[in-house]
């Protein structure tokens, strides 16, 4: 899924270092930050793909278990992975970790990030997407309302007016969230039983056709 990173020596006291600068900053700047040591980003690319344990990463990524086991906890303070269960392996209780969803961060701060966690990040979040229209569409639900929306438009745009289209999406976004907070608070005054919605909005480049 991603090439290979080189492995550097005294990891753990360069990461040391890194994570006493990134502990006290936002979530964004955590995010840019916490993801400049390599062995992180390779611990996150596994972890945005697949569910495992400090012991799995060792072996995937041929990494010592201490230093990843180190990483891993780095990962885990910044909240950019979370524990999804534990299991008693040998007389030890095994911790399993996968990836946090991408938090919204802005565009400087994503070209930042490594290519391999912005794909590996990516993949995870039209994985979540897909299987929310699966699972929708099986049980009856996709099709409940009659004001549910699915469109797919093919474009030829230019570089204005690709740009001017996403930042129509971000100020989309941006009203989403806040008709949620709006839908919140009406509410805690009807109470109404909550709807449960996902919102997806999408704009990329295609290759060009053959």
């Amino acid at each position: 899924m991603s090439r290979s990173l080189p492995k550097q020596q005294n990891v753990a006291v360069q990461a040391a270092k890194e994570t006493k600068v990134v502990l006290g900053k936002s979530g964004h700047e955590k995010l840019v930050k916490g993801l400049s040591h390599p062995v992180m980003v390779e611990c996150l690319t596994v972890l945005t793909k697949r569910v495992a344990s400090p012991r799995q990463l060792s072996d995937i990524l041929n990494h010592d278990l201490s230093n990843i086991s180190y990483h891993v906890r780095t990962l885990e303070e910044l909240g950019l992975i979370e524990l999804v269960k534990e299991e008693p392996v040998r007389g030890a209780v095994a911790h399993f970790y996968k990836a946090v969803e991408r938090p919204l961060i802005t565009e400087g701060e994503w070209d930042q990030l490594a290519p391999e966690v912005r794909k590996a990040i990516t993949e995870y979040g039209w994985d979540l997407l897909i299987k929310d229209a699966a699972t929708a569409i099986e049980k009856g639900a996709f099709d409940s309302r009659r004001d549910v929306q699915l469109s797919r438009t093919t474009l030829l745009l230019d570089s204005e007016g690709f740009a001017r289209l996403s930042g129509l999406m971000e100020e989309l976004l941006e009203a989403v969230l806040s008709e949620q907070a709006a839908s919140a608070e009406r509410r805690n005054e009807s109470g109404e039983k909550p709807i449960h919605a996902v919102a997806a909005t999408a704009l990329f480049p295609m290759p060009d056709p053959e």
